[in-house]
């Protein structure tokens, strides 16, 4: 994958699992590999080589690449010896059209990898320490990643180490891991290049197999309270029904990191600033930082709204709403209610995707 995402768990009494850490990590999969060794193959045959190689040679690329993730997965750690990686015709024929390489041989030569790798019988050949170089790179932001999370004082009785997903199958990032952590147990499920589908699958059985979670945001709602100037920018001042508000608030109902149980809800009573309006739009905002104080802070976002038809109400009355958030196992539910009527409005947003449902 593109990414290497690291969480922390513990088995609870009645068999299920809470969140110790929200989920974190960076892009260190095997895509990150797969980057090292493209921008190798652009080191030796150029840029304008490279591009001609996606473009109009793709099926060879694809070949070379595919030829590359056998290696990758293949490869044995500590091991002497040669890696060789067949290279397709149609790369071997754009070097040699390149009058300034003449041959991949030549380019080779000509590359700062001269000595270090080598074409013969049209394979690359390096001798294996040269080879996992491609790994050094993404195997030590693992490392250095996992120290972070491991050395917590919060996560001192961590004892076991679980690595799912296609790139847990290279034996050169199992042993690195290992090596790195030898007080730890380390273990790979047989075929973990599927595990992570098969707990999927599980989980949409069994979604309250995890019961505490740590908030991965915090959540929050745009709102417009009275301007003080002693805390609010002038910038933000609006005029709204004759007063003087501050737009763009964020009012924050959940904190990221905070442990939610299934189901857990949090509501708040507010006034509509225009009860002559027909409706109102209650956006829902999702933010990086712990304490955001405006929605559009660095790390802000929005992540749906919840359209509310308004009444009809005499001059003078307010319109009372308690607006509420429900935390699900994978979604998080919006909901509105008008106090005078009785009536919600509800808005189901999809933690794991993009999707936003919007139902009356």
């Amino acid at each position: 994958g593109g990414t290497a995402d690291i969480t922390v768990h513990h088995k609870v009494d009645d068999g299920s699992l809470e969140e110790m850490r929200e989920a974190s990590g960076g892009p260190w999969g095997g895509k990150s590999v797969d980057d090292a060794f493209e921008m190798f193959i652009e080191d030796i045959i150029g840029k304008e080589s490279m591009k001609q190689l996606r473009t109009t040679s793709f099926d060879d690329y694809l070949e070379l690449m595919r030829n590359f993730e056998m290696k990758k997965r293949s490869v044995k750690p500590g091991k002497e010896g040669n890696t060789f990686l067949s290279v397709p015709l149609g790369l071997v024929q754009i070097v040699k059209n390149d009058k300034s390489r003449k041959s991949l041989e030549k380019a080779i030569e000509n590359s700062p990898y001269a000595g270090k790798v080598t074409f013969e019988n049209w394979k690359l050949k390096w001798k294996n320490e040269n080879f996992l170089r491609f790994f050094e790179v993404t195997i030590r932001n693992i490392k250095a990643h996992l120290r972070e999370i491991l050395y917590d004082s919060d996560m001192t009785d961590v004892e076991t180490i679980l690595m799912v997903g296609g790139f847990a199958e290279c034996e050169v990032v199992q042993n690195a891991v290992r090596e790195h952590f030898k007080t730890k147990r380390v273990v790979v499920p047989e075929d973990a290049g599927v595990s992570v589908l098969k707990g999927a699958v599980f989980f949409g059985h069994v979604p309250d197999a995890i019961s505490r979670r740590k908030a991965r945001y915090t959540y929050g709602i745009q709102s417009w309270p009275s301007f003080n100037p002693a805390k609010h920018p002038e910038n933000k001042k609006v005029e709204v029904n004759g007063k003087y508000r501050c737009k763009d608030v964020f009012f924050k109902y959940v904190t990221k990191g905070q442990v939610l149980t299934l189901g857990y809800e949090k509501a708040q009573i507010f006034q509509a600033l225009n009860p002559k309006e027909k409706k109102l739009e209650c956006a829902i905002y999702i933010s990086d930082s712990r304490d955001p104080v405006f929605v559009d802070d660095p790390g802000c976002r929005r992540l749906g709204v919840l359209t509310i038809p308004l009444p009809d109400l005499p001059d003078g009355a307010a319109i009372e709403l308690e607006e509420s958030m429900i935390f699900g196992e994978t979604e998080l539910r919006f909901q509105a209610k008008d106090i005078f009527s009785g009536k919600s409005y509800e808005v189901q947003m999809d933690l794991l995707g993009d999707t936003v449902d919007e139902d009356e």
